[in-house]
């Protein structure tokens, strides 16, 4: 056995397979994993094998070579991420991370439960070696082995993935439901993106969409094989139109009832029609006279701080009339989001003169027979509900953005002041990395980068510069707040591919002058809100001031 063993660590007899991984509210590939394959007799899965390594001090060699074999498999196609299984241990063997080069830059690190960890300290350091090369991370079988929610809690993982014994007859057992549940809901707190593994049924598929997980995987939409499979079953087939015109309002009453505060019933609205098809939706709400964007889904980013005058959005609201846009390029109140958008509804919320906000739904196909009906619906719902719960404005980043103010205060000119603006600005967000882009009559610059992705930052060319200052042209802020695998603008796509899970652009404005742009961007995923980014919309035109000043 030791032979057998000791000979699946010789080049080529491991060989990788892959298996999709899908997005269940439109059903795209957004993934793969790479499952090792031991060729030859005895016949057994690869997690008896790694059993049989473990007994002769061969794990993390068999283990380097099913990395290999991965890395053989060359990149996916559409800048798809490929997930690779690692323990613990092998995080630090430097035969491991010499792979890592060989995998592809949108490589996912999956950490195996076979290995229970005594130190998170030590775990941490072996880990950052493989995140600061652009590697995501997932915690797999969540539910299984020594994978609990600590490793979440410790280790602020990109996804988490949950054991198939959590998934198994789950639309028959409503204590599995209700965990599920609670998971996504924690998972969507701390920014962490929720995988259910071992989908075999099209009834388990449905409760898992409903649920809101953000991915699965399974025979039920495709068995390993050879790169790069596509899913073989399509629940929902694209008739090339958006079509609402059949849908259940029950389940969103039902939610709607049990939301405690105005966020909370946004976001199940928002998260209601993203399930009812593939369009984009994002709700508004009136804060100190500009809309600020309560809830979305489908798009990585948020355009925010929007005044009454920008964007269909801004219109509805500021007019309270329904507009309708089957054809977004002939539009010009439309301001681009995400390329590719072909059709806009925006409803007001709210009756009368005075709308409370704005319900919008962005569409990459053209919206059929009764998206209006149901938009309309929803926000008469949503209104009612807000007008029983109201709103909620106070909250804690804006005590951390009043000690940054008065810091920001005191910093002096000098050759540093750039790297001290951005600091306190990145602590006030309690974001780990920023730069600072200046304009002037010959273009932009960097003029600073800080923190752990600095470098990312720095490499932004001048088209991307560009596009990320435009995000932020007319409105307050633009900063991500979905699904990391959800649709970019030009710029935060190659921050994303450098290392950032989240990303927030600010405008620098003073005196009718555009003087740059700020960008702040953090290693690890973190949930950002309208809340959060309000606070740094001052700061921000407080450091415009003083440059401003120092011009003059």
């Amino acid at each position: 056995m030791r032979a057998a063993v000791a000979h699946l660590c010789e080049p080529g007899v491991i060989v990788a397979v892959v298996q999709p991984i899908v997005r269940p509210s439109d059903e795209v590939v957004v993934g793969y994993e790479a499952l090792a394959r031991m060729p030859g007799l005895p016949t057994h899965p690869p997690d008896w094998w790694l059993a049989q390594a473990e007994r002769y001090g061969l794990r993390q060699r068999v283990e380097v070579a099913c990395l290999i074999a991965a890395a053989q498999l060359g990149p996916p196609p559409e800048g798809r991420l490929l997930f690779v299984n690692v323990s613990p241990s092998t995080l630090a063997d430097p035969a491991a991370l010499a792979v890592l080069d060989a995998l592809p830059q949108r490589t996912v690190v999956e950490l195996t439960e076979q290995e229970q960890v005594t130190d998170y300290d030590d775990l941490r350091k072996h880990l950052s070696a493989w995140l600061s090369r652009g590697s995501r991370f997932a915690i797999d079988d969540t539910g299984a082995g020594y994978s609990g929610l600590r490793h979440v809690i410790e280790l602020a993982p990109d996804f988490l993935k949950l054991d198939r014994e959590l998934i198994r007859m789950i639309d028959q057992d409503r204590t599995r439901l209700a965990l599920v549940r609670s998971i996504v809901a924690f998972a969507r707190e701390v920014g962490t993106n929720v995988i259910a593994e071992g989908v075999e049924t099209s009834n388990e598929l449905r409760v898992l969409r409903d649920a809101g997980v953000n991915f699965v995987q399974g025979y039920l939409l495709a068995r390993p094989g050879p790169p790069w499979p596509e899913i073989m079953l399509h629940t929902r087939p694209s008739t090339g139109v958006v079509d609402l015109s059949d849908h259940n309002l029950t389940p969103l009453r039902e939610s709607l009832a049990k939301a405690q505060d105005a966020r909370s019933a946004c976001t199940k609205v928002a998260d209601y029609l993203f399930r009812q098809s593939e369009c984009m939706p994002s709700i508004y709400l009136e804060r100190h006279g500009e809309l600020r964007c309560i809830a979305q889904r489908g798009l990585w980013q948020v355009l925010d701080g929007m005044p009454g005058t920008v964007g269909i959005t801004g219109r509805t609201w500021k007019t309270g009339r329904t507009k309708v846009v089957t054809n977004v390029a002939t539009d010009r109140d439309y301001v681009e989001a995400i390329p590719g958008v072909v059709a806009e509804i925006c409803v007001p919320i709210g009756k009368g003169d005075t709308p409370i906000g704005a319900l919008n739904v962005d569409s990459l196909v053209p919206l059929g027979p009764g998206a209006l009906e149901l938009l309309t619906t929803c926000a008469e719902l949503l209104a009612d509900r807000l007008e029983q719960l109201g709103t909620v404005d106070d909250n804690p980043a804006w005590h951390r953005a009043l000690h940054a103010s008065v810091a920001i205060s005191g910093v002096t000119q000098g050759s540093h002041t750039p790297v001290e603006l951005l600091r306190r600005v990145a602590d006030a967000a309690q974001l780990d990395s920023g730069a600072l882009v200046l304009d002037s009559e010959s273009g932009r610059r960097v003029a600073a980068a800080i923190g752990p992705l600095s470098r990312p930052l720095l490499n932004l060319c001048t088209d991307e510069l560009v596009a990320l200052s435009s995000l932020v042209g007319d409105i307050r802020s633009c900063y991500t707040a979905g699904d990391a695998s959800d649709r970019a603008f030009h710029g935060t796509e190659s921050l994303r591919d450098g290392g950032a899970r989240a990303v927030v652009v600010l405008p620098l404005w003073a005196r009718h002058r555009r003087l740059g742009t700020v960008i702040l961007a953090h290693s690890r995923p973190v949930h950002l809100s309208g809340d959060d980014i309000t606070p740094l919309e001052m700061l921000c035109d407080h450091i415009a001031s003083l440059l401003a000043q120092r011009d003059t």
